[in-house]
């Protein structure tokens, strides 16, 4: 059964590091340079609050050499592998262009998608206990070959019959469609992975920048669309969404708009982490499914029935 991690390089950890670093004094086009070097650090060494994992470092490193090439710091951080990345690119694209201060913005990127990573580590260990089980079933039928001719029950010229050759076929089949089915379930469930919320993130790191409500909402959607940024939900900008239901609530309290936003994004988490969860635990279970219905049949078939039949022609 396949593994459904996520990537080595995480953004989470990259951002953090980098709003460190940005926080000491380091110019923007510096800071993936920096990151790079730490490559050759001990792990868990690093200058300031949080070590960055090597995957991060080594996806700093082609960062560093996209900026080095001549893209700039949201372009390089868009081309990395995984939608995390796109809205990290279009968090930076818009404190530049905003004026809003990067390491915020940063660290309020990190958290958000931090919440992603943490659901995608409970996922592997709810399926830690499915994956050892198809690993047990799958060396069984070995182990009862050599069981049963250690007790004097030859499997070998079964196997090599033609009786033998067809037991091994829908054994194999079997096994086969059972990995691949468990792949399907664990994709399916890696596909819906999403981090909620984003645009409400993005409108208040433009409006940090002093940007009025509607311009900083522009500058949001810009910057989405130019990183391809998928997370963000851009229908959420329209009248009657979310977005917009907080700049009424805001003008018509008088309280800033930019907590609001931080407060509304943390429940939209919130309730899609929940659900995200939800589906998290269900995967734990479907997966046995395959488990029951291909894997260990394919035992019986590969590993029992052979051992069966020379011992009933043994007799």
């Amino acid at each position: 059964m396949p593994s459904s991690t996520s990537p080595s390089g995480s953004p989470a950890s990259l951002a953090r590091r980098a709003a460190a670093l940005l926080r000491g004094g380091v110019p923007s086009r510096r800071v993936f340079g920096l990151l790079a070097q730490e490559e050759g650090e001990e792990p868990g060494a690093a200058v300031g609050a949080a070590a960055v994992p090597d995957g991060a470092v080594r996806e700093a490193g082609d960062i560093a050499r996209r900026i080095e090439a001549g893209e700039s710091s949201s372009e390089a951080l868009a081309a990395g592998d995984g939608p995390g990345w796109r809205v990290l690119a279009a968090a930076w694209a818009l404190a530049e262009t905003s004026g809003a201060p990067l390491a915020p913005a940063l660290d309020r990127i990190a958290a958000a998608l931090r919440g992603l990573e943490e659901l995608q580590e409970r996922r592997e260990v709810l399926l830690a206990g499915p994956r050892a089980t198809v690993r047990l079933v799958t060396a069984l039928p070995p182990l009862a070959l050599v069981l049963g001719g250690l007790l004097g029950f030859d499997p070998v010229p079964v196997l090599l019959g033609p009786l033998g050759i067809a037991l091994l076929a829908v054994g194999g089949l079997l096994l086969a469609a059972g990995w691949a089915w468990a792949r399907a379930l664990q994709r399916r469930v890696s596909e819906a992975d999403r981090v909620a919320g984003l645009e409400l993130d993005l409108a208040a790191i433009a409006l940090g920048g002093g940007a009025a409500p509607e311009e900083a909402m522009r500058r949001v959607v810009d910057a989405a669309d130019r990183v391809g940024a998928e997370w963000v939900v851009l229908d959420r900008f329209r009248r009657g969404e979310t977005l917009a239901g907080a700049v009424e609530t805001a003008r018509a309290s008088g309280i800033p708009l930019a907590p609001l936003l931080a407060e509304e994004a943390e429940a939209c988490r919130a309730r899609d982490r929940a659900e995200l969860e939800r589906e998290a635990e269900r995967l734990g279970i479907r997966v046995l499914i395959p488990l029951g219905v291909c894997v260990l049949p394919s035992f019986v078939v590969i590993g029992v029935l052979p051992v069966l039949i020379a011992m009933l022609g043994g007799l």
